[in-house]
């Protein structure tokens, strides 16, 4: 580990202090029976004493012999088909398809063709249904593929955002208004004050009902517009409620004044649908009568994320990426809290190439540990979420650095074994959103 990163995980320890604590905890090796061990670090072949602030490769207890040995097997286990999957038409059996060399340069054309051709071959393979899958499967797909993601409809293949947009009824995707802004004005067509009181469209918020575990309604607070915002909606975008029409403008506020209600305090999603539409320096008073920020929202991502975050952290890493982003693009400065963002995000990307598979997927226990599954679609969803994150929040550099090509190469590789099975929407979809993030990154580089 570098000097500079040694330097950023001392300033996270010392101003974050519950990262310091599962830091510690998670990097020691796991047994059986899930006890506390020694605090020592595992090598391949030896066990080394650990100070918490060292060359983070404890819990690599394969060696590389064992390693390639279990790569190799990956084309023969069988995948399993998840209830409410993302169907592939027809599905028959793996195909063995040789990866390419990770030697490769993220330039190339063999790479970009490659991700080119599982992108379009997702898009048009596998179709999905109102009538069959939910809106967690459905908003998904529009996460990965925006308006380009179609559904299977009665009257026939409908592009997924219109489907929604014109009322059509997805399980899951229940809105409803909320409250009344009376000070919401629609500036876009300069309508009076009485108009606007008049009009529940230019006034009442939208709510989202929360349906955690269900793989059908909305798992995380502000998910929904999270994922819809892939599509490049304008603010004054109406949308169609159990109450009537409302516009987005009016979900951002409703999301603002709830903040309070959240009381699981994961804003990852509510960041990602804000970013598009909000300055960093925004602030709002929210119900309870505080202010909020996105700076607040901010910290609490950092101070909360760990481990045990949804699906490994990766999520709330994004989401803080996205706003960091945000914030370097308009050229705010990086003290405070964004300094604090930038070396989290740095020492999450190191703690990823770090725990890198020999077979180039990324660790099965994302950013805790190291590890590799034979299960496919854990294989799929823990590679592919991870890319996502690199993909956002990595350097042009890194986007060609010989770990990362690896690892795009690999999930191309595992997507296209398993291009004629079902496989669970958010593993897949969330792997085809890193491959597409990634081929732009990568498109632009080669452009530079």
């Amino acid at each position: 580990m570098t000097a500079v990163l040694q330097g950023n995980m001392r300033t996270i320890f010392a101003n974050y202090p519950h990262i310091r604590a599962k830091f510690l905890f998670y990097s020691m090796p796991r047994r059986a029976t899930d006890k506390k061990l020694p605090a020592v670090r595992r090598t391949s072949l030896s066990v080394v004493p650990f100070d918490g602030l060292g060359s983070p490769s404890y819990g690599k207890v394969l060696s590389t012999a064992r390693l390639k040995k279990r790569s190799s097997s990956l084309i023969f286990v069988a995948a399993v088909t998840f209830l409410a999957g993302c169907p592939a038409v027809p599905p028959t059996k793996i195909r063995q398809v040789p990866s390419v060399p990770a030697t490769e340069t993220a330039g190339t054309a063999a790479l970009t063709a490659r991700i080119d051709a599982v992108l379009a071959s997702n898009l048009t393979n596998r179709q999905l249904s109102p009538d069959t899958q939910g809106a967690w499967q459905i908003l998904h797909g529009i996460l990965a593929y925006g308006r380009d993601f179609k559904l299977q409809t009665s009257q026939g293949n409908v592009v997924a955002i219109d489907y929604i947009l014109s009322g059509g009824a997805v399980k899951g995707f229940d809105l409803r208004s909320g409250d009344r802004f009376e000070r919401a004005a629609d500036r876009s067509t300069n309508a009076t004050a009485a108009a606007v009181a008049e009009n529940p469209t230019l006034t009442r918020g939208i709510r989202t009902e929360l349906d955690p575990g269900t793989k059908l309604g909305q798992g995380h607070r502000d998910q929904w517009l999270a994922y819809l915002t892939a599509c490049n909606l304008p603010i004054d975008q109406v949308f169609p409620t159990a109450d009537g029409p409302r516009r987005l403008d009016l979900w951002l506020r409703q999301m603002e004044w709830d903040v309070p209600l959240n009381f699981e305090q994961e804003y990852s999603w509510t960041l990602m649908s804000l970013m598009p539409f909000r300055a960093t320096t925004h602030r709002w008073k929210a119900r309870d009568d505080n202010e909020y920020s996105i700076e607040s929202l901010l910290r609490s991502e950092l101070n909360r994320l760990s481990p045990e975050s949804a699906c490994g952290g990766s999520h709330r890493l994004v989401a803080i990426a996205i706003t960091l982003n945000k914030r370097k693009a308009e050229g705010g400065s990086l003290d405070g809290v964004w300094a604090d963002a930038q070396a989290l995000v740095d020492l999450a990307i190191e703690q990823a190439l770090e725990y890198q598979n020999e077979d180039g997927t990324f660790s099965s226990n994302y950013f805790e540990r190291s590890g590799w599954s034979l299960d496919l679609s854990t294989a799929i969803g823990t590679t592919g979420h991870t890319l996502e994150f690199i993909a956002v929040a990595g350097s042009d550099e890194l986007q060609r650095n010989e770990a990362v090509v690896s690892a795009a190469n690999s999930l191309c590789r595992l997507l296209e074994q398993t291009s004629e099975l079902d496989l669970e929407c958010g593993a897949l979809y969330h792997a085809l959103s890193g491959l597409k993030i990634y081929r732009q990154r990568i498109a632009v580089t080669a452009s530079t």
